[in-house]
């Protein structure tokens, strides 16, 4: 399903009843969630530890927020995913086209009235070209520990928890950056973003069996 941008309507907002008992923190988590499912067709993974980097929340509120949220009936956790009763009505709309509905097909009558009026093809009609196939473009993720191995071999020294929720980020938002472009290469995205990145007083250990770091006296 492709992204959806959507209206917000800030009456509905403040005149809802279940919203006006949120307080601050709570109103921003439910805003972030609501954008969530509207880009993932309202089944969002839950992903706590994800969020709670990206939020910077512990995970002990956040699943006192989700709670809350759910008690409230502003949310509904369906096994693995989020759902939210108030984004169904527009979903259903982006799902069945923008009249809002299925395309109903024709009858038989309007099939019959169809043909008799088509004139019928010339043989000497030269053939329509074949249309040419375009070729769906595959988004290369890289599996994390490829990610950081990479990275460290150009930043010894960086903080491995920072790197990691990047590199989640970019995979919560389909291998994207933070200004929505897609990531073709991504060794020449990582070796732009490891000014930004900060460091440690010790280097990466990228063993997969062992994965800490260690100084650079060991």
């Amino acid at each position: 399903m492709a992204k959806l941008g959507y209206t917000w309507y800030p009456k509905d907002w403040g005149n809802s009843e279940a919203v006006f008992q949120l307080n601050l923190t709570q109103r921003g988590l439910y805003r972030e969630l609501i954008d969530l499912a509207m880009l993932n067709d309202n089944k969002t993974p839950t992903n706590l530890l994800v969020w709670a980097r990206k939020w910077d929340i512990s995970e002990v509120n956040l699943k006192a927020i989700l709670q809350e949220l759910k008690e409230l009936k502003l949310i509904q956790l369906r096994g693995s995913t989020v759902f939210i009763p108030s984004c169904e009505a527009r979903l259903k709309l982006s799902r069945g086209g923008s009249n809002g509905g299925k395309k109903s097909k024709p009858n038989q009558a309007s099939l019959d009235n169809l043909k008799q009026a088509s004139p019928k093809a010339s043989p000497k009609a030269s053939p329509k070209p074949k249309e040419k196939k375009v070729k769906e473009s595959k988004v290369n993720i890289p599996a994390y520990l490829d990610f950081l191995k990479y990275a460290v071999s150009k930043k010894p020294k960086l903080n491995p928890d920072t790197l990691k929720l990047k590199y989640d980020s970019w995979v919560e938002n389909d291998w994207k950056d933070g200004n929505d472009k897609q990531i073709k290469n991504w060794k020449t995205k990582i070796l732009n973003t490891l000014p930004f990145i900060d460091e440690t007083s010790k280097r990466v250990n990228t063993n997969p069996v062992v994965n800490t770091i260690f100084t650079d006296g060991e």
